[in-house]
């Protein structure tokens, strides 16, 4: 019997290592940086702890060309759609256009599932002020994210300016 036992002790171990081996580690956003030359961008998280809540919000606000911002942000996890629903990230690049009355988004939405950072083209959209997109579309197999798209540790984000005229952003990996 006691060798039973030990087998199932054994077997136990091994399959909650593997459980924690494919969830990740927590990746926390410390800083994010704004290398453009033209645009602005913000980051905002989502996170409902219960569903007769609504979603807390956690923003960077708008970091403008030029400057940096340094906080603690948790990128959220969504493993499935239902979890999506309340946790999730929105990058921003946010193209100013004061003589037009509105400006340009190119929004992405973030999280992370196990051990991946994703990131999905949300899309583009016009308008007027800086508000907030508080919604996305969970895709399963979005892409990673550019740069450091392994989940755990500190990261910095990196918006700038692409031969083309856009912007575009990756994640680095900050510290050890």
């Amino acid at each position: 019997m006691r060798n039973k036992s030990s087998l199932l002790v054994a077997m136990g171990f091994m399959a909650v290592t593997a459980l924690n081996t494919l969830a990740g580690g927590v990746t926390n956003i410390k800083e994010v940086v704004n290398n453009s030359s033209k645009v602005v961008i913000k980051l905002t998280t989502f996170e409902t702890k219960f569903a007769w809540e609504g979603a807390e919000k956690k923003t960077t606000g708008v970091i403008t060309y030029g400057n940096t911002w340094t906080g603690d942000m948790w990128v959220p996890w969504a493993d499935d759609e239902e979890q999506f629903k309340g946790h999730f990230m929105s990058l921003e690049i946010i193209e100013l256009r004061p003589t037009r009355g509105t400006d340009i988004y190119h929004t992405y939405i973030v999280y992370q599932r196990g051990e991946d950072v994703r990131g999905n083209f949300f899309g583009t959209f016009e308008q007027r002020g800086l508000g907030s997109i508080t919604s996305g579309n969970y895709v399963p197999n979005a892409p990673r994210v550019p740069g450091e798209w392994r989940s755990g540790g500190d990261r910095r984000v990196v918006v700038f300016d692409k031969k083309d005229g856009s912007a575009g952003f990756r994640f680095e990996k900050l510290g050890r």
